[in-house]
């Protein structure tokens, strides 16, 4: 089985020898490696065709910098393996991982394969999910992550439903290709063992202080979650209530971002007339907008104290 590795470069140079050294030091080598550079301004392209030029397995895709789902459908357009893997340049993988998520794909036949964790934060290694091996029917109330990475994905299943990112989503991207891939699948199958490294980054797209773009992506991401909420039927009440529910937790995520880090292009009114333009002003979508800003004040504040206290 070969496994189509794709990751989407974006000013990574700092970790992205590290990351690419991982995947090429893996015992299991039926792989492609597919690197989207994503229109990078540091060392970034320099680094990835020194790669190319060294390892057959790497495949190179140069362009603009388009934004991280227009590189993922780049490098799905490109994949020519059996299955799918996603891995962020500030990442890396665990000794063993291919081995790990290609033996569990086998062993179980689903067509989802989701593997343990670890969280990497200043300097201290932990633990960051600890699920069991099991193997469950693919449904909306059977997914534990909605990150790309730990996944391993049937790429026929792509393919032939045609499931692709949405073009200049940056945030919550992955959720949203996650819940359209899953309803396509028969069963997942989770691997308690740890095979990826997840770095927290206060430099990657997720710890971006630009207000009004996070809050903006957010929205258009809870928008299109709606859209698929109600592509379900009126019988499946309990995915819809999963569904609506993650939708205006993503509200909330974006009218959070305003309230933690106020700035002058994203104002009060530019977030209100972004939530209008997306969900309407009916009494009862204005009564969640508001409803959501309160919250977001009283969670910031009480967040605010909490670290001034452990300053202290």
């Amino acid at each position: 089985m070969m496994i189509s590795i794709i990751i989407p470069v974006y000013n990574a140079a700092r970790y992205l020898r590290a990351c690419i050294d991982s995947i090429l030091s893996q015992s299991f080598n039926d792989y492609e490696l597919i690197m989207v550079n994503d229109g990078s301004t540091d060392e970034s392209l320099s680094i990835l065709s020194e790669y190319e030029k060294t390892y057959s397995a790497i495949k190179l895709i140069d362009g603009p910098n388009e934004g991280v789902s227009k590189a993922r459908n780049k490098g799905l357009a490109r994949a020519s393996g059996d299955w799918i893997a996603f891995v962020d340049a500030d990442d890396y993988l665990l000794p063993g991982a291919l081995t790990t998520l290609s033996q569990r794909a086998l062993a179980t036949n689903a067509d989802v394969v989701l593997a343990n964790a670890m969280k990497l934060k200043d300097g201290q290694m932990s633990l960051l999910h600890s699920w069991p091996d099991e193997v469950l029917p693919c449904d909306v109330t059977s997914i534990r992550h909605f990150a790309l990475w730990g996944y391993l994905f049937r790429a026929d299943i792509i393919r032939e439903n045609k499931v692709r990112f949405i073009d200049g989503l940056a945030y919550s991207e992955d959720r949203l290709f996650i819940y359209r891939l899953i309803p396509c699948c028969r069963e997942i199958a989770y691997c308690r063992e740890a095979v990826y490294v997840y770095r927290l980054n206060t430099t990657s797209a997720c710890a971006s202080r630009d207000t009004l773009r996070k809050v903006l992506h957010q929205f258009r991401a809870a928008h299109c979650l709606r859209e698929i909420a109600q592509s379900y039927s009126v019988e499946d009440g309990k995915t819809c209530r999963i569904l609506n529910h993650d939708c205006d937790r993503l509200i909330n995520q974006g009218i959070y971002s305003f309230v933690e880090y106020p700035s002058e292009k994203g104002t009060f009114a530019a977030i209100k007339n972004a939530y209008k333009s997306m969900f309407g002003w009916e009494i009862k979508s204005r009564a969640r907008f508001y409803a959501a800003y309160v919250m977001a004040i009283a969670r910031h504040k009480k967040r605010t104290l909490m670290t001034k206290k452990k300053e202290k």
